[in-house]
């Protein structure tokens, strides 16, 4: 009994390490991404493995990165689930809602990957049906959280005028709706295949779509959408690293900046113009595969920008901080939402599955993004509410100790006033369950500014008098 107990406290310990350090999850991160960039090139290379010996090894491989990718989403769910829990009872109704829903999501597609795995052990084919579900499930997720936060985007936009909020609630709108065309496109593509993939299907399906039709019309709109998403989150990402251009100079930081963009939209402008024609024509195969994998990755590069947008906003906040973490959370979430984006892969259908567990990611990425986002932005308001109350209270202390000598007054007015603060700190922590952002010493900094400036108008207010009676 004791030895259980002591086995339990172990593993409760390592739990809150795991979860309470900010490194470890994007340690985990990297792994993550490595393992589904794999995932997915593996698919995109898939007419190079024809062999029947491939299989066992094909099979090895998909077991590994489905491993590692059930036991990341529910790490990542419960780092969610520990920051969601310090909130106040308002904000944890729709945090709490949406985290059960991509918890049911998560549990849907992790027993989906587990039931093709145990079809292909017991009968070497996979059922194109669970696919179909698995892709519709988690792209349906993603549409439907990235909405609800590009609403609540707008919204404050409306409130505060921001062209960064502007920026992101654009953005935001523009991957909900790519997500819905890539599930649709994803969809329409897996019901005309077999409704099993045997171990012998090794080819990959050349995909091809009658002009004019549904499915075309789709795939065009599919397109379309890929790149303005991409370019919108772009924009917001350079406004936000915008401040890396005193650090880095303006030539050199648009030149970093501008990498991953021109990544991605080279794939585009190369094949319209016809750019890899020659390669292509010598050996449409090998170079077909190449090229598709090398532009693949430009999703990831630009995840990773966008990502990193979010984590130079966290090395900002200084000291340990749930703010701190939300915005974390944010990075996690826009890097890996980029990297899962693969869905089309799977139109392939490869033996087995390579990319079903990128495409299981989608619902997660979205959710975590929307939970750093909107735990942020209550913070940021926070801070201002908090803001305005120093300046409130000082100016009426100031009024009230008016006839005490300005250093005494000084002393007082901040001990007063920084105690008051706190309460209020205090009492918007418990109603929303989200640290400020502000510490004790930002506000004595604030609260300087202000005695400045109460100080400068009444030297300006004396000097006004003095000239009117001079006159």
């Amino acid at each position: 009994m004791e030895q259980r107990c002591v086995i339990k406290h172990m593993l409760c310990n390592i739990k809150k390490t795991l979860l309470g350090s900010n490194k470890v999850p994007f340690g985990i991160m990297c792994i993550v991404i490595v393992a589904l960039v794999i995932d997915t090139s593996l698919n995109k290379i898939s007419d190079l493995f024809t062999s029947q010996t491939d299989v066992a090894w094909r099979m090895s491989v998909f077991f590994v990165i489905t491993i590692i990718s059930i036991a990341a989403q529910y790490f990542f769910l419960q780092f969610v689930k520990g920051k969601i829990r310090q909130f106040g009872k308002r904000q944890q109704l729709l945090l709490t809602l949406t985290y059960r829903i991509a918890v049911i999501v998560q549990s849907l597609l992790a027993t989906s990957i587990v039931v093709v795995i145990l079809q292909m052990i017991i009968s070497s084919s996979y059922d194109i049906a669970i696919l179909n579900f698995a892709v519709a499930i988690s792209y349906l997720t993603a549409t439907g959280i990235m909405i609800i936060l590009a609403l609540r985007l707008f919204s404050w936009f409306k409130v505060y005028t921001n062209s960064v909020v502007l920026a992101y609630g654009l953005s935001s709108g523009t991957l909900a709706l790519n997500a819905a065309l890539t599930g649709i496109l994803v969809v329409l593509l897996l019901l005309v295949l077999p409704p099993y993939v045997e171990s012998t299907h090794t080819y990959s399906n050349p995909v091809s779509f009658l002009p004019g039709s549904p499915t075309d019309l789709v795939n065009s709109a599919y397109v379309v959408s890929s790149i303005i998403s991409f370019i919108l989150t772009w924009v917001a990402a350079a406004m936000i690293l915008h401040h890396y251009t005193n650090r880095l100079g303006r030539i050199k930081y648009w030149t970093i900046v501008s990498v991953p963009l021109i990544y991605f939209l080279t794939q585009f402008v190369s094949f319209s113009t016809g750019l890899f024609a020659t390669l292509l024509a010598s050996d449409p195969t090998f170079y077909g595969i190449l090229l598709s994998v090398i532009f693949m990755v430009s999703k990831a590069a630009g995840g990773i920008l966008f990502g990193f947008a979010f984590w130079t906003i966290g090395r900002t906040i200084r000291g340990r901080s749930l703010v701190k973490d939300y915005v974390n959370l944010s990075a996690l979430g826009f890097a890996l939402l980029f990297v899962s984006n693969q869905g089309i892969v799977l139109t392939n259908a490869f033996y087995p599955p390579f990319g079903l567990a990128t495409a299981s990611f989608m619902g997660l990425a979205s959710y975590m993004i929307f939970v750093g986002i909107y735990s942020s932005a209550i913070s940021v308001s926070e801070d201002s509410t908090l803001r305005q109350s120093i300046r409130t209270v000082a100016l009426k202390e100031t009024k009230l100790l008016d006839g005490i000598a300005m250093a005494q007054m000084e002393q007082q007015i901040q001990n007063r006033v920084i105690e008051i603060a706190k309460r209020n700190q205090d009492q918007m922590t418990e109603e929303t369950g989200i640290q400020s952002s502000l510490s004790e010493d930002e506000m004595k900094q604030y609260l300087a500014q202000v005695i400045r400036e109460v100080k400068m108008q009444r030297t300006n207010n004396k000097k006004g008098k003095t000239n009117n009676g001079n006159a």
